[in-house]
């Protein structure tokens, strides 16, 4: 009995710790209009949307990540200034999109953009994340 018992804990610790893959998925590339607009989705798999903040960052090439957002809830986010009032990030937890509506776009807005998942401590389970692509925007002249 006692064994029994020390397999099942053992058995329920391991499971605890089992790895999910997190996978956010964007389409390759986008193409605006300088004053336009355009929204950008990640599809979100291997975790509960709702239960987690998520950011979009962007990166134009050869320079570093510019963080845009972070997005929990409408009531709990928060936007950088070059792009507050332009852009608004959603969440459809229903079907797994995580959103970046772009309004009043400028040539300057043309860069890679990437979503990204925060780590939530309110997961027990240990988790990867990986970013199939980026979003490649282009604003022409």
């Amino acid at each position: 009995m006692i064994v029994s018992t020390l397999f099942l804990s053992l058995l329920l610790t391991f499971l605890s710790c089992v790895q999910s893959e997190v996978v956010l998925t964007q389409p390759e590339a986008e193409t605006g209009r300088p004053a336009g607009s355009l929204k950008l989705t990640c599809k979100t798999s291997g975790f509960d949307l709702s239960s987690y903040g998520m950011n979009w960052v962007r990166q134009v090439p050869g320079q570093g990540l510019e963080w845009l957002v972070y997005y929990y809830t409408s009531n709990s986010n928060n936007y950088a200034p070059a792009i507050k009032g332009r852009f608004t990030a959603s969440k459809d937890n229903s079907n797994n999109i995580f959103a970046l509506d772009m309004g009043n776009l400028k040539i300057e807005d043309t860069a890679i953009y990437y979503c990204a998942r925060d780590h939530s401590e309110r997961s027990q389970v240990w988790t990867h994340s990986k970013t199939v692509r980026g979003n490649i925007l282009s604003i022409p002249s």
